[in-house]
Formats: structure tokens, sequence, C-alpha cells
């Protein structure tokens, strides 16, 4: 059996990690769109695990949640979406 992770009891082995994605269109319809393809994309699950993997060198992507959503404003005829993710993440052992 391998273990992978930081020694039990080490305050800085796991981290939360905050990812903002903007979604910029030209109508309302496209910018919901894109920010319904980013959400699925980070956080779907098939049978019980996370669609889709999150690779970063050394560490382990433990956990992943929607922080906060700001959802659609226009400025200009421009549309933004706003979402914030944090990923939890913990370091690889050697």
């Amino acid at each position: 059996m391998t273990t992978s992770g930081p020694p039990y009891g080490d305050g800085d082995a796991d981290a939360r990690v905050l990812v903002q994605v903007t979604s910029v269109a030209s109508t309302a319809e496209q910018v919901e769109w894109m920010a319904d393809k980013v959400r699925t994309a980070l956080l779907a699950r098939v049978s019980g695990t996370y669609a889709n993997t999150i690779a970063i060198t050394g560490y382990a992507v433990i956990d992943r949640e929607l922080d906060k959503e700001e959802g659609m404003s226009v400025s200009g005829g421009v549309y933004s979406y706003v979402q914030r993710y944090v990923l939890t993440v913990t370091t690889l052992g050697s």
C-alpha cells in the first residue's frame, strides 16, 4: 500500500486555491451557456468521482466547490458572468 500527502498534523499541508472564471459574450444566452459549461466542467460527477481531472504538478486536488457566483452583468453591450471556485489541494508524498 502506498500513501501520499503530508505528515499528519502538518498545518500547512492542505491549501485552498481560489480560481476565478469570467465568461464574456455578446448576448445573455451565450454568457449563461458558457457559465453552465464551466460549472459542469469543474463540478460534474460520474459514479461519485469528478468527471474532469485537474492536474497540478506536485499536488492532488482533494475537493472543489463553487465559492461565489456573481452572475451576469452587462456593460457597453458586452455580457460577463463571474464565478469563483475553491480547489482544496494537498501535497503529494515523494
